[in-house]
């Protein structure tokens, strides 16, 4: 969201006459409902458009994906038009996918064997 700017800012001792009061309202309505939109239900907050996050965003549980387009995308240090989607196929059961607490290279079908061939192993 873009930051809030209102109409009319109030000074101590000073007399606040409505029309001020409709315009600042006027002005954090356009703000709230802008884009991204944000709407509540219960403890769940929807945001709704493209919500942009340039520093570090912390989740403290899940992250659920749902809709279409269920992918996580990496862009990488510069904008580019090569990105690294991670994608799951539809379950028809619940999975987990567990990484290892170890550094290194993750094989895919497509690479395992040159991964394997170029190991400390060999």
């Amino acid at each position: 969201m873009a930051a809030l700017a209102v109409t009319n800012s109030f000074v101590a001792a000073t007399t606040i006459v409505a029309s001020q009061m409709n315009a600042n309202f006027t002005d954090i309505v356009s703000w709230a409902t802008g884009t991204p939109t944000l709407s509540a239900s219960g403890s769940a907050t929807t945001v709704s458009g493209t919500l942009a996050v340039t520093e570090l965003a912390t989740f403290s549980d899940d992250v659920y994906l749902a809709g279409s387009n269920q992918r996580l995308i990496y862009e990488g240090s510069s904008a580019d038009v090569y990105e690294t989607f991670i994608a799951a196929t539809n379950a028809t059961a619940d999975r987990t996918i567990t990484f290892p607490d170890a550094g290194g290279t993750v094989a895919l079908v497509d690479n395992a064997s040159s991964i394997i061939s170029n190991s400390v192993f060999n």
